[in-house]
């Protein structure tokens, strides 16, 4: 892995591949790592990022007190440092978050966006009594050993018709996860971003699994309805972690767009 210095924070991540670029943000509970076959599937076509976010794999801890600002300008100085101009975004769960704010922040910084199992933050998305068991689920996770919480919230992550390996990476992946990440996290995880929408210009694809049980389908279509330039696309058979092959095409054609606008505005 390679690292970064963005405002004095270590940010280590993976790159692979050539051609115009696309960066992927994991989702809650994990890192880079959840990305690896889909960038082995991705290189031959586009340069693909997978940062470690902060407070996540080999990256340093959240600083205490980070706000909304703190994460978008984080991811900012991330894409700048490694002299990525106006590239596709590609954020999974957690990861659609941080990718909405970096792009309501630094709309300058993204050139596309794709959302996968995305949320406009829980409280955008879920219902009051869903939001109240989603935070209630997440603090137990900061009380009790992994062994107690992982095969349920692993239930609601995947399809029984997902491939039992990308289940068995994630299960792995939760045992390196840090609490005090998801400490830090829930303060943005649990806000509503639906005021802020319809002031994100960037070209969204919004992507679903149509067997999501974490993330309403009628989320997905009132993202879509409030971000100006979005369009759902929609999995059959998956769960709400849809970063399968059937991905693939979107995030290649999102970088490819992406490169082709960030061309057109350097000439």
């Amino acid at each position: 892995m390679a690292e970064v210095v963005v405002d004095g924070l270590r940010i280590a991540y993976r790159r692979q591949g050539s051609g115009p670029a696309l960066v992927l943000f994991h989702g809650a509970f994990e890192d880079s790592r959840a990305w690896a076959r889909q960038m082995e599937r991705l290189s031959p076509h586009v340069e693909v990022v997978a940062w470690d976010a902060p407070g996540c794999g080999a990256s340093d801890d959240v600083p205490a007190g980070w706000s909304d600002a703190n994460w978008a300008r984080t991811a900012a100085g991330f894409l700048s440092v490694l002299g990525l101009t106006r590239p596709a975004v590609a954020g999974f769960s957690l990861g659609s978050v941080l990718a909405l704010l970096l792009a309501r922040d630094h709309p300058e910084s993204v050139g596309r966006l794709v959302l996968v199992g995305a949320y406009a933050g829980w409280g955008g998305s879920l219902s009051p009594d869903a939001l109240a068991e989603r935070m209630a689920a997440a603090r137990f996770t900061l009380e009790h050993p992994v062994e107690e919480w992982a095969d349920g919230f692993l239930d609601s992550v995947f399809a029984p018709e997902d491939p039992p390996e990308r289940r068995a990476l994630a299960r792995r992946l939760l045992d390196d996860w840090r609490p005090r990440t998801t400490a830090a996290l829930l303060p943005v995880m649990a806000q509503d971003l639906r005021s802020d929408l319809p002031r994100i210009p960037v070209p969204t694809v919004v992507v679903r699994g149509d067997a999501d049980a974490r993330s309403p389908r009628g989320a997905a279509l009132e993202i879509c309805r409030l971000l100006p330039r979005a369009r759902l696309v929609e999995i059959a058979g998956a769960g709400h972690d849809c970063t399968g092959e059937e991905l693939d095409a979107v995030l290649v054609a999102a970088a490819r767009a992406a490169g082709e606008g960030s061309s057109s505005a350097v000439r």
